[in-house]
């Protein structure tokens, strides 16, 4: 009702003429006469009925005739209801505009005796739902092939009269209800945030089209999605069964997806010609030992990617562990370019000679010379040694510097360590044997000798040290690009073998589509950050001044030092052109002295021509419509595993003193403390 409303209300029930002319008038306990003229009084009526808990108001008509007047009263009440607070509250303070979730559906999918359903396992799900919805639980009197019988959980207590019965038909496998009373009798029902009866399998069914387009989805975000959507709070336990479940009803179980890996290795050779993939089976216990994937654009693509290659092993988090070992290249734009995968039971020299033998079959009819890059893992330096003996290998220069850390556990403070650690820094990035020794010179100085030189001992120079390294290593000093590819697929690490192998083949087949597109609308003759690094390199060589000596040969100096370029050779005094394969500053100023194109000695990898190469071989996809017809029909048992004790790690272990050192605010040192845990002795450092 609004004061309109009111006052025809009135002029019929006195019979006013439109003639007729009067005012209303009531009171409350703040004021003993309020008059009633417009739609504003008439809210404000409501209001001080609210404030002072009025159940009705008496409102006076006050006739006008004349001078004189006459007057009657209406009560107007349910004033309670009538009344919005909502209109008189500030924002803080109102009631939010009621939300909407997918779940309020689940209250009508169980309606009449009669109702149809696809099958009995759908008549279970909608129960489930509409149990939840309705804020009530059930219990299955009678439960198999055939019948569902379930009545209110509190039959027994309050002699509940809610049931619902149904049954399967045999002529469509149908169910249908055939007895359903939805009257209940007991206290009532109550819909509360979370509901015993909201399990995995009702979570499962709300979730699956969003895992699988996105199978990284973490449990807490899936409960924290489900909360905002249906309405309902779910445990960390149900969000990760429901996710398991949606994983196994996309793949099959953990143990039927090494029977997958035959049908896979199949499909991939049958789609891919040219592909490489090697499943290893042990003859006697049919148990899966080992499998190599690398698919034909990737193999065609690495040609013009760098000659480099990162290999490293990460662990698999499934319910059969095993590990990952990955061979990664790097394009000529510095991002990583997959190359080849092998699952295995665990990392071993056994299967690194498995992984490197079919490695090495595809990188001979390239005839290039291959640079390894690695951390130096459990077996795979004698693997490598024996399938590679002749090609180049890098140590990380963080593992071994992590390494050097651990000589020192218990000998020395964080400070003194992380002394030695930065004067290692510099002599694994000397350029020259003079800069190697005299920076080796303090190391032992500050580290000890004894310490220093049974360390270096254990690793050749060549592996590790820019100035003794023979070829182009193109300044790679680290496996950054190995550990950004275990990174990028952290979440198909999750998976079993088949569906890791799958998700991780999709994930490469997005990216060298997306990449071949991108790099279609570049317009330099370089990849965007070759030639950013190109720019500032010829902005550094302003500064120097560029002397002929012979044919292609030249002085470049600057206020206080000189360089020798040699461009025919592509050499310069710094070593920088060497070590990086990329012009130094002192190598461009004498480019352009000469009045050469420095394009012209620029490494091809770097050419956005060469880019678009990388990417031109797509990976065709897989279609799994007719997998049921295969011919391989191979029952390959899971490898046998023991479950170590404890929570499983979800992140791999950081090797000694990787933990990254920090400026304390206090003292102003490097170490692991900071200024609320420093105890530095403040007077001996002013």
């Amino acid at each position: 009702m609004n004061y309109s409303d009111l006052i025809q209300s009135i002029r019929k029930r006195f019979k006013f003429s439109s003639n007729d002319s009067f005012h209303l008038e009531y009171s409350s306990p703040a004021c003993s006469s309020v008059y009633l003229d417009n739609e504003s009084d008439f809210k404000m009526l409501f209001c001080c009925a609210k404030i002072y808990h009025m159940d009705n108001v008496l409102v006076t008509v006050v006739k006008d005739v004349g001078k004189s007047c006459s007057s009657t009263s209406v009560v107007v009440d349910d004033c309670a209801e009538m009344i919005d607070e909502n209109d008189y509250l500030g924002d803080a303070f109102k009631d939010g505009p009621q939300k909407f979730f997918l779940s309020d559906e689940w209250g009508s999918y169980l309606s009449h005796a009669g109702q149809k359903f696809e099958s009995i396992a759908d008549f279970r799900d909608k129960l489930r739902k509409f149990a939840v919805q309705s804020g009530f639980h059930y219990v299955l009197s009678r439960n198999d092939s055939i019948y569902v019988n379930a009545v209110c959980a509190n039959r027994d207590v309050d002699h509940c009269g809610w049931e619902v019965l149904g049954s399967v038909a045999s002529i469509n496998q149908c169910f249908y209800i055939t007895r359903f009373n939805n009257v209940h009798t007991c206290r009532g029902m109550i819909r509360n945030r979370s509901h015993r009866q909201l399990g995995s399998k009702i979570v499962r069914t709300c979730i699956e089209s969003t895992v699988c387009l996105n199978l990284g989805l973490k449990p807490r975000e899936i409960m924290s999605n489900f909360k905002s959507t249906y309405g309902y709070e779910i445990s960390y336990k149900v969000a990760s069964r429901a996710k398991k479940r949606c994983v196994e009803k996309m793949y099959g179980s953990e143990c039927d997806s090494f029977s997958m890996l035959s049908w896979f290795r199949e499909a991939v050779l049958e789609t891919n010609p040219g592909s490489s993939v090697v499943l290893d089976v042990g003859e006697s216990t049919e148990r899966f030992k080992r499998v190599f994937v690398a698919y034909a654009g990737q193999i065609q693509g690495f040609k013009f990617s760098l000659p480099v290659l990162y290999v490293d092993g990460a662990f698999g988090k499934s319910k059969y562990k095993g590990q990952i070992l990955a061979a990664t290249g790097r394009n000529g734009n510095k991002g990583f370019f997959p190359l080849a995968l092998c699952f295995c039971d665990s990392e071993t020299e056994e299967n690194w000679l498995f992984f490197f033998k079919n490695l090495k079959a595809l990188l001979e009819p390239q005839g290039r010379i291959i640079t390894f890059i690695s951390d130096r893992g459990v077996g795979l330096l004698k693997a490598f040694d024996l399938i590679f003996p002749g090609n180049p290998h890098l140590y990380c220069y963080h593992h071994l510097r992590y390494n050097l850390s651990r000589k020192y556990k218990n000998k020395g403070g964080e400070i003194v360590v992380a002394d030695v650690l930065q004067k290692f820094f510099k002599v694994a990035y000397a350029s020259t044997e003079k800069s190697f020794y005299f920076h080796l010179k303090n190391l032992r100085d500050e580290g000890g000798a004894a310490t220093i030189d049974e360390f270096i001992r254990e690793i050749p120079l060549e592996h590790w040290c820019r100035a003794f390294f023979k070829g182009c290593r193109y300044g790679i000093m680290a496996n950054g690009i190995a550990e950004s590819f275990n990174n990028w697929i952290v979440a198909e690490r999750s998976l079993p073998p088949f569906a890791m192998l799958d998700q991780t083949r999709m994930k490469e087949m997005k990216m060298m589509s997306e990449r071949s597109v991108e790099s279609k609308s570049w317009t330099t003759k370089l990849t965007p950050k070759m030639e950013k690094r190109l720019k500032e390199q010829l902005d550094r060589s302003r500064v120097f001044r560029v002397i002929a000596s012979h044919e292609n040969v030249y002085e470049v100096r600057n206020d206080k030092y000189s360089y020798s370029v040699d461009i025919s050779t592509r050499t310069c005094s710094c070593v920088k052109w060497q070590i990086n394969c990329f012009p130094c500053a002192h190598a461009l100023a004498a480019i352009q002295g000469a009045r050469l194109d420095v394009y012209d000695f620029i490494d091809p990898y770097f050419t956005a021509e060469y880019y678009r190469m990388c990417y031109s071989f797509p990976i065709a996809p897989l279609s799994n419509v007719d997998a049921s017809c295969s011919s391989t029909e191979d029952f390959i048992l899971p490898p046998v595993t023991k479950r170590p004790a404890g929570r499983p790690k979800s992140k791999r272990i950081a090797s000694a003193g990787e933990k990254k050192l920090i400026r304390c605010g206090r003292c102003n040192k490097m170490g692991h403390h900071n200024k609320k845990s420093c105890t530095e002795p403040l007077n001996m450092l002013l």
